[in-house]
C-alpha cells in the first residue's frame, strides 16, 4: 500500500509487485509438481505446505537482496520464528506514512474499527481493554486467534487531561500463541487441499460430460469445499483467515501470506485473485465476520469483474486463466507493507 504521495516511490512499489509476482509463480510451480499424481489428503496438504515454504524462502532472498530495506530490521528476521506472540500497533504513524497517503488513511480507518469493537469491552485496569478474536473452524469448533488491546496514553503533561483514545499508540494487536498458530496454519493447508480435491473432481466431471457422460457426484468428492461456487469461495476465504491468524516469522509474514494465497487460488480455481491490500490487518482487527465482509466485497479474479462469474463457475478449467505472471502481479500493485 502506498505510504506517501510521491510517484517515484510508487515506481519502487511496482518493482516489488513484479518480484512478488515471480514469488507466486515459483510457488505455483511447486504446487503443480507436488500435486501431480497426489493420491491422498496428506499428500495434498504437504504440497501446499511446500509451496508456503517456497514463498518463505523467496521472501528471505528478497530481504537479503537489500533493495527494499526497513529501518531497524535484518534479513534474518524473515526466518526468525515468533516466540509465544508478537505485538503490533494499529495506528497511522507520520514517521512511516505520509499524512493523506492510502496507507495512512487505511490505518486510521482500522484504528477506528478497533476502537468501535473495544468500546463495549469492560476495562481491566488503568483503562486497559482487551478483546479476544475467536476463530470458527470449518467443522464448527472454535479456538483463540489474536488479541486486540487498547492501552491508554498517559495524561497530557501540560493540561493534565488524558489523551484522546483514538490518538497515536493506543491500539495494538497481539498474535495468537504459537501452538494455536500452528494449528490454524495446518487448517489453512487442509482447507486448500480440500479445494484441490474439489477442483480435480470438477475436471473429471467436465471431461465425462464432454464425452457424453452424465454429471455425477464423483463419489462425494465435489461436496463440501468442492461444491458450488459460493461454497468454494467461502472455503478459500476461510483458508485465508486461518493463515492470517497464523503469522510465523518476525518480519515479512504479510507478503508471504498474500503471495502464497495468490498461488493457491490460481491452482484451485484456475485463475489468479486480486486480494484486499491489507488482508492481514483486516483479519486481526475486524475479526472473522468483518474479514468475511471485506473479502466478499473486495476479493475478485482476473481478467475482470465482468468475467468473474463465468470464470468462477468454470473453476476447474485452468485454460480460462490469463497469463499467470500478469495475474499474480495485479494483486500486489500499490502495496508497500512488505
Amino acid at each position: 500500500m502506498r505510504t506517501d504521495r510521491n510517484p517515484a516511490a510508487w515506481d519502487q512499489l511496482g518493482g516489488f509487485a513484479r518480484v512478488q509476482a515471480a514469488g507466486a509463480e515459483a510457488a505455483l510451480v511447486v504446487l503443480d509438481q507436488r500435486l501431480e499424481g497426489a493420491e491422498s489428503r496428506a499428500e495434498r496438504v504437504a504440497a501446499f505446505e511446500a509451496a508456503y515454504r517456497r514463498v518463505t524462502e523467496w521472501r528471505y532472498q528478497v530481504a537479503a537482496g537489500g533493495r527494499w530495506p526497513r529501518p531497524d530490521s535484518h534479513p534474518e528476521d524473515v526466518l526468525t520464528p515468533i516466540r509465544h506472540s508478537k505485538w503490533n500497533p494499529v495506528m497511522p504513524d507520520p514517521r512511516r506514512q505520509e499524512e493523506g497517503s492510502p496507507a495512512f488513511k487505511y490505518l486510521a480507518e482500522l484504528q477506528k474499527v478497533a476502537w468501535q469493537r473495544l468500546a463495549d469491552v469492560p476495562e481491566m485496569h488503568d483503562g486497559v481493554r482487551e478483546l479476544q478474536n475467536v476463530v470458527t473452524l470449518r467443522d464448527g469448533r472454535t479456538m483463540n486467534g489474536n488479541l486486540l488491546h487498547f492501552v491508554p496514553l498517559p495524561a497530557d503533561q501540560d493540561s493534565g487531561q488524558a489523551m484522546p483514545s483514538w490518538q497515536l499508540g493506543s491500539m495494538m494487536t497481539q498474535t495468537a500463541v504459537e501452538p494455536d498458530r500452528e494449528v490454524l496454519r495446518r487448517m489453512s493447508f487442509e482447507t486448500l487441499a480440500e479445494l484441490e480435491e474439489g477442483r480435480a473432481a470438477l475436471e473429471e466431471e467436465q471431461a465425462r460430460a464432454e464425452n457424453g457422460g452424465a454429471l455425477e457426484d464423483a463419489g462425494g468428492a465435489v461436496q463440501g469445499a468442492g461444491a458450488g461456487t459460493a461454497a468454494r469461495r467461502q472455503a478459500f476465504v476461510d483458508a485465508a483467515y486461518f493463515l492470517v491468524q497464523a503469522p510465523e516469522f518476525n518480519r515479512g509474514s504479510d507478503a508471504v501470506m498474500r503471495t502464497f494465497l495468490v498461488a493457491a487460488h490460481t491452482r484451485v480455481f484456475g485463475v489468479a485473485p486480486v486480494l484486499p491490500q491489507g488482508i492481514d490487518l483486516d483479519g486481526m482487527v475486524r475479526g472473522q465476520d468483518g474479514f468475511n465482509q471485506v473479502m466478499d466485497a473486495e476479493l475478485r479474479v482476473l481478467p475482470g469483474p465482468q468475467q468473474t462469474q463465468s470464470v468462477e463457475l468454470n473453476a476447474g478449467n485452468r485454460t480460462s486463466a490469463p497469463p499467470r505472471a500478469r495475474a499474480a502481479e495485479s494483486h500486489t500493485k500499490d502495496t508497500g507493507r512488505h
